[in-house]
Parts: structure tokens; C-alpha cells; sequence
């Protein structure tokens, strides 16, 4: 909760300005607990305050639209420096940096140009918003830096408004932001619902609408699935029939081919026949013409032995009276011519004999020769024509096959090779069964099952959605009804206490009032009301039209009183809270402020008040603010009083 701090330790030490506003170079140290910023109007005062929220990184500017106007005329560049007290308390650093003091500062263009730097390092503005924020100081809430007018602006804000800057200052925005989102999760949890419902209901009477067109299509699609197959079928019946086809021309061809080879075989054999013959034949014509003329020889020799014989005859009796040397030796020449011709007779006869054997053995052969060649020519012209009907069976073989392959790529096409026991004209016949019922059924779009199976999952998708969307809105209602309760209790409680101290504080200058949350069950329109009634008269809310000023300024430090205890941040300021107070009242407030301060000295506070206080507290530190020819210039009133 609030950020205790040791009372010897100050949360900004100093504030150094340069070049803003008023200042040329200022540098303003700042004490724990209590500073009082004292001076004449138009001094300077709300420039050190308006530094100190501009460094800290504060959106809204009190004295102008635009940061260019914070430059002080003529300079091109203002800086505002924070020396951040950075000590450990409670064993810890309050800021994530190692040094115990942290120079904080922010850079302003004439341009309007701006950026911040963290121990001369430069930082984003985001960086710093959410390093201060940790601490609970948001310079833009007017309950931790109240700047002059900031006090009527407060009575005029929405209640909503009012009860978000509490919130913001004493640390109880979570409660309600994460009271908020809860509400604001079941809301979207609620309009999804109904969007879900409505979608159900739609996509339901959309299902029923395509339910007839959907059977169609399933029925459609179990027919197309059937014709489907038939067609494959009857593509493997087509390839079937072929196969069959080829089957039984290559079993032909399979009988011619042994046929052709037996009669190959046969052709080579009755060849070799042929040769035999032919060889026989012209051994015998050979022997013939040998032993003709070896008996045209013999005959001739036989024939000139003959002659001699009877030349040999004739002489015989002319030589009867020759010498009987001469008749001896012609006696012995005719017997030996008649030798020599019976032998040759002999040898006629026999070759005569032989040339009778080789001629029979001649005709056998010629006889042999012709009967085969005969039949070899028999034997070839049967092998011719097998040869041919194998051709034939061959083309229709190459024919088959590519008549095979088209029908088997097409038959693959339509599906994959199953068995059938059906004829090719059965499956025909079942194929235009099946086509008959598609027509019968007409066209139905394509889309359709897709549309009907859509329709079901969405229903399918949107019924679990609901079912989700149930279980958690339960679990958001519980959720919130939780987290309201923690939220009721916390701000009652806080507002419990707060009445008490708003009431304690009012009646310093004899007036009463009430802090209340209005629409309570409805953190959505929820807002702070702020009641009060001054002198006896009745409670009334706080606005801009039925208070005098005083009576506003006295009620927003009642009720800046009232919550201080409650606040987070280490450092809270309020600009002039007095300026519309009598006398009285500012000097009862200013006592109430002193006393309250002190007793909480670990929070360092910043008043800044015009003229000369109305009491002095030692404890206090007091700042005051001349303006020194065009430049404002600040001194602690201590040391004034010691120079002088």
C-alpha cells in the first residue's frame, strides 16, 4: 500500500530548471516531509511545481496548450532536472537503479520536441510512466498534484471521474479495471452468446432445408460410386476378353512353332536325304563313266586281240611251211593272242556285269534323289506356309497387345483389377441399370454435400462454442461477483475511514460532509459523491455553482486530508489551495495540513501558497520565490534569514 519512507530522506532532493518558464537557471532543494513554496503572484511558484510534473512526465499543462511555450522566450531548449532520492528502505531500492540518487530529466524544444534521460541516458516516455507508476505517482492525477484551479476543476468532474482519480491515488484502480474486465468479458461472452444462438438456429433451419437435396446427393454419389465399378468391371472384362484373345493366339502360335520346328527338323533331315542321294547318284554316274569307258577299252582290246588272232589264223597255214621257229612262235603268239582275247572276253563280260550293277545302283539312286527331293519340296512348302501363318499369328499377337494395353490403361483409370464372375454383356447390362437411376434422380449441384456437411459441422462447432461459452459465463459470473465483493469492501472500507477524517477535518471550520460511491451495483456508472454543508445548513454535493470558493477550497483539503493516509505515491503537491479562503479558514487548514504532514512524514509534500505563511513550522521547509529583473529565483527561507 503507501510507500513508507525514513523521515531523514526526501523523495525528490532537488529540482533544477533551465531555460523554463520564468527561470534562466534555478536549482531548488526540496526536504522530506513539508515544503511550503512561498512568494508574490507572478513570481515564479507554479513554474518549480509544473517543472517537477513535466519532468515527471505529466501530459496535461496548466499555463499552456503546447510544451515549445514552457521554453523561456529567447532560448531554444528548456531542461528540468529531479535529483531522485534512490536510498534503500526496508532493505530495498524504490527505484531499479543501483545509485542512491537518480537524475531524472526532461528536454523541451522551441519546437516542441521533447525527451527524457535517466542518468544522462535517454529513456522513452513510456519507461518512466510505468517506473513512476510502480510507485503509485501519476503527476496527471489531481489527488497526488493538484495545480492552481485544479481544485474547482475537481467539484465540476464527472462522479465517474471523481472515483477513478481515489481509486488511481490509493491504489484501488485494479480492483475496479479487473472488475471492469470481467464485466466487459461476460458482455462479449454474452453477445458472442446470442451471435452463437442466432447462427445455431440459422445454420439448423439451413440443414433442414438441404436435407432432401443431401440424401439425393449421398444416393447419387453411392450410384456414381457403383457405375464407378461397373465401369472398372467392365474395362477388366474388356481387358479379360483380350488377355483371353491373346491367350489363344499365342497357344497357336505355340502349336505352329512346334509344328515349324518338327518340320524344320524334318526339311534338315530329308536335306540331308537329298544329299545322299544326289551324292550316291554321282558316284554311280562316276563309276558308270569310269567303267564305260574301262569297257570301251577292254572291248577295244578285246577287239584288236581278236584281230590279231585271226591275222594269226590266216597266217597259220600260209606258215605251215615256214620255219618251225617262225611257225613256233606264231603258234605261240595265236595261243597267247587267244589267251589274252578269252581274257579279255572275260574281262568284258565282267565288266559288262559290273556297268549292269552301277546303272541299277545309278536308278536306285536317281530314283532315291528324285523321290526325296520331291518330298523335301513337300516338307518346305509346308514350313513356308506355317512360317506365314506364323507371321499372321504374330502381327495379331502385336495387334492384341496394343489393343491389351489401351484397354488395360483405361481399365486402370477406372479403378484397380478386381475378379468377376460376369460376362462382359452382364456387366453391360447392370452398368445401364445403374445409369437409368441417375437419371431418375436429375442434377443435384455439386456443392451440395459439401454445403450440408458445412452446415453440420458448423452446428457441430457453434453447439461446443455455446457449450464453452456456458461454462464460462458461469465461471465470469462467479468471477465477478467475486471481484465486486472485493471491490464494495475495499472501497466502502476506504470510504469509511475517509468520511471520518473529511468530517474531522470540515469541522475545523465548522462544517460537515459525506464521500459516498453512487451506483454502486454497477461499477460501470459507479462515481463519487462529495457532500457538504457549511454553517448548519444540509448536506449538499459539491459543485461549481453552490459553494463560494472558499467553501470548494475548503472542502477539497478536507477531503485531500482525508485520503492521504490511503495514497501510494511518496510525493503529492497542491498549488494555492488558500487563495479563495478568509483568514480563519486558511489558517486552520494550514495547521490541520502541518499537523497531518507531520504525523506522516515518510510522504514528502509540496504546498505552494502566495504571501507570508500564517505560522511558521520549524519542521517545515520553506522555499522562497522572487522574481529577480526577468527571472525567477528560489532560496530556502532559512538561509535568507541567516544571510540577513
Amino acid at each position: 500500500m503507501r510507500m513508507e519512507r525514513p523521515a531523514s530522506h526526501p523523495f525528490i532532493k532537488e529540482v533544477i530548471l533551465e531555460n523554463f518558464m520564468s527561470y534562466d537557471y534555478g536549482r531548488v532543494r526540496l526536504g522530506p516531509g513539508l515544503n511550503v513554496i512561498l512568494g508574490p503572484n507572478g513570481a515564479g511558484k507554479s513554474s518549480i511545481l509544473l517543472g517537477i510534473s513535466v519532468a515527471l512526465g505529466q501530459a496535461y499543462t496548466e499555463r499552456s496548450r503546447r510544451l515549445s511555450d514552457l521554453v523561456k522566450r529567447g532560448k531554444e531548449i528548456a531542461r528540468v532536472t529531479l535529483l531522485l532520492d534512490n536510498s534503500p528502505s526496508g532493505g530495498r531500492k524504490p527505484l531499479p537503479f543501483r545509485a542512491d540518487t537518480i537524475h531524472l530529466s526532461r528536454y523541451v524544444r522551441k519546437d516542441g520536441t521533447y525527451w527524457f534521460e535517466v542518468d544522462f541516458k535517454e529513456a522513452a516516455k513510456g519507461e518512466i510512466v510505468d517506473m513512476l507508476g510502480k510507485l503509485g505517482l501519476n503527476p496527471d492525477n489531481m489527488l497526488i498534484i493538484m495545480h492552481q484551479g485544479l481544485g474547482d476543476t475537481f467539484s465540476v468532474i464527472r462522479p465517474e471521474e471523481k472515483l477513478a482519480l481515489v481509486e488511481d491515488a490509493v491504489g484501488l484502480s485494479s480492483y475496479r479495471v479487473n472488475l471492469l474486465e470481467a464485466k466487459a468479458r461476460l458482455e462479449a461472452i454474452t453477445t458472442e452468446e446470442e451471435e452463437k444462438r442466432r447462427e445455431l438456429e440459422a445454420a439448423t433451419a439451413s440443414l433442414a432445408r438441404w436435407q432432401e437435396n443431401y440424401e439425393k446427393s449421398v444416393r447419387i454419389k453411392e450410384l456414381r460410386g457403383e457405375l464407378s465399378k461397373l465401369r472398372a468391371e467392365e474395362g477388366w472384362c474388356r481387358v479379360a476378353r483380350e488377355e483371353e484373345k491373346l491367350a489363344a493366339i499365342r497357344e497357336k502360335m505355340l502349336e505352329v512353332g512346334t509344328a515349324i520346328s518338327d518340320l524344320e527338323s524334318k526339311v534338315s533331315l530329308e536335306g540331308r536325304n537329298v544329299e545322299g542321294w544326289f551324292s550316291g547318284l554321282n558316284a554311280a554316274l562316276d563309276v558308270l563313266v569310269k567303267g564305260e569307258r574301262n569297257l570301251a577299252r577292254l572291248k577295244a582290246d578285246l577287239s584288236s586281240s581278236r584281230s590279231l588272232v585271226s591275222a594269226y589264223e590266216i597266217l597259220k597255214p600260209v606258215l605251215r611251211d615256214a620255219p618251225a621257229d617262225l611257225t613256233s612262235a606264231v603258234e605261240k603268239a595265236l595261243l597267247e593272242g587267244q589267251g589274252r582275247t578269252r581274257t579279255l572276253e572275260d574281262e568284258v563280260s565282267s565288266e559288262e556285269r559290273r556297268l549292269a550293277s552301277e546303272l541299277a545302283k545309278a536308278l536306285q539312286a536317281a530314283e532315291g534323289y528324285a523321290t526325296s527331293k520331291a518330298k523335301l519340296a513337300v516338307l518346305e512348302y509346308r514350313l513356308g506356309e506355317k512360317k506365314k501363318e506364323l507371321k499372321s499369328l504374330q502381327g495379331q499377337e502385336a495387334s492384341v497387345e496394343e489393343e491389351l494395353r489401351a484397354l488395360t490403361g483405361e481399365a486402370e483409370r477406372l479403378g484397380p483389377r478386381v475378379p468377376s464372375s460376369r460376362s462382359l454383356s452382364d456387366v453391360l447390362t447392370a452398368t445401364k441399370f445403374v445409369e437409368m437411376q441417375l437419371a431418375q434422380l436429375g442434377d443435384i449441384p455439386e456443392e451440395v454435400e459439401q454445403i450440408y456437411r458445412d452446415f453440420q459441422k458448423k452446428i457441430q462447432e457453434l453447439s461446443s462454442r455455446l457449450a464453452v461459452l456456458k461454462e464460462n459465463k458461469e465461471a465470469t459470473l462467479k468471477d465477478i461477483d467475486d471481484r465486486f465483493r472485493v471491490w464494495r469492501n475495499e472501497i466502502r472500507s476506504l470510504l469509511q475511514d475517509v468520511n471520518e477524517e473529511f468530517n474531522r477535518v470540515l469541522g475545523l471550520v465548522g462544517a460537515r460532509g459525506r464521500v459516498y460511491v453512487a451506483e454502486e451495483r454497477d461499477p460501470l456508472k459507479a462515481g463519487l459523491q462529495v457532500e457538504v454543508g457549511f454553517r448548519g445548513q444540509d448536506l449538499v454535493p459539491l459543485d461549481a455553482y453552490t459553494q463560494s470558493g472558499g467553501e470548494r477550497s475548503s472542502a477539497m483539503i478536507a477531503l485531500l486530508i482525508a485520503i492521504q493516509r490511503h495514497v501510494k505515491s511518496p510525493f503529492r503537491a497542491v498549488d494555492e489551495f488558500d487563495v479563495h479562503m478568509d483568514p480563519s479558514s486558511r489558517e486552520s487548514f494550514v495547521k490541520a495540513l502541518h499537523e497531518y504532514f507531520k504525523a506522516n512524514d515518510g510522504t514528502q509534500y509540496l504546498i505552494i501558497t502566495p504571501g507570508a505563511p500564517a505560522f511558521f513550522d520549524p519542521s517545515a521547509h520553506y522555499i522562497m520565490v522572487q522574481k529577480v529583473a526577468s527571472a525567477s529565483q528560489a532560496k530556502v527561507v532559512r538561509d535568507v534569514i541567516r544571510a540577513e
